[in-house]
């Protein structure tokens, strides 16, 4: 690009007025009304028009303010979203400026609805998922009752998929509103492990075959790590409820709940 070119960019970028307030700072709010209130509204419900855009509808902000990260938020607000009218906004906005807006988009708060994230829960999610979370549904989905994912994790999840599953993006089938109502309702599924418990039935049911968590050796092929360390919370529930041990080690484990199962398995994390 000639020198003179590179001039006439600097001198234009000097020309766009920046929104600051009375002490001086970037007015986010002021920018978010300049540039996005037109789709998005003042409030970020989203105006008319931004209700009426094809082939996607304006997003809701409010719904996911607290709930997408900065990062992302940045990286949608520079480079906008491809197949939609987001266009980017990194010719309009300098650094300083997104990161204000950003700083204004996380003011917006949301009335969680987990009734409707139920109600969707149960129509979108369940085939997979099961309709209690705890996908024995045999598509080899996520038991979502013992996720370790935070509520942006779950709503990233649902957003993007997850890479080399089943699990596909669902932001063009669900609008935001809907995708914070499911996060927070699969958030309130989560089971908290009670690994003192899992001591318990360890010793009640495990000990006098496995002294120790740490000196379990697993075999067969579906024991790939052959360790408990290398092995995924979804095999040891299964090894534990349907293994070759059951046998051997009576009815008693094939009795144990889910819940049960999950605080053994906390125990014998906490002890390897």
């Amino acid at each position: 690009m000639r020198i003179n070119q590179w001039i006439g960019i600097f001198l234009l970028m000097a020309l766009v007025p920046v929104a600051a307030s009375a002490n001086g700072k970037i007015d986010g709010k002021q920018l978010y009304n300049q540039f996005c209130s037109k789709c998005h509204a003042e409030d970020g419900t989203g105006s008319e028009k931004g209700k009426a855009l094809k082939p996607f509808p304006a997003r809701n902000h409010r719904a996911i303010a607290q709930l997408v990260g900065r990062d992302e938020m940045r990286r949608i607000i520079t480079y906008g979203v491809a197949g939609t009218e987001m266009k980017p906004k990194k010719y309009t906005l300098n650094g300083l400026e997104i990161e204000a807006v950003i700083d204004y988009i996380k003011t917006f708060t949301y009335a969680v609805n987990l009734k409707n994230g139920k109600k969707r829960f149960e129509q979108v999610c369940s085939t997979c998922h099961g309709m209690d979370g705890r996908s024995n549904t045999g598509m080899g989905a996520k038991d979502l009752v013992y996720t370790n994912l935070d509520l942006i994790g779950v709503m990233h999840a649902i957003r993007y998929g997850r890479h080399d599953t089943k699990m596909t993006s669902q932001r063009h089938h669900l609008n935001n509103m809907d995708i914070a109502d499911i996060t927070h309702y699969v958030y309130s599924l989560r089971y908290m492990t009670n690994p003192a418990n899992g001591k318990k039935l360890y010793a009640n049911q495990c000990a006098s075959c496995h002294s120790e968590p740490a000196t379990i050796k697993l075999i067969g092929n579906a024991a790939m790590a052959r360790t408990v360390a290398g092995t995924s919370d979804r095999l040891l529930d299964l090894r534990i409820l349907h293994g070759r041990h059951v046998r051997r080690a009576g009815k008693k484990v094939g009795k144990l709940s889910s819940d049960q199962v999950r605080d053994i398995i906390a125990y014998m994390r906490k002890n390897i």
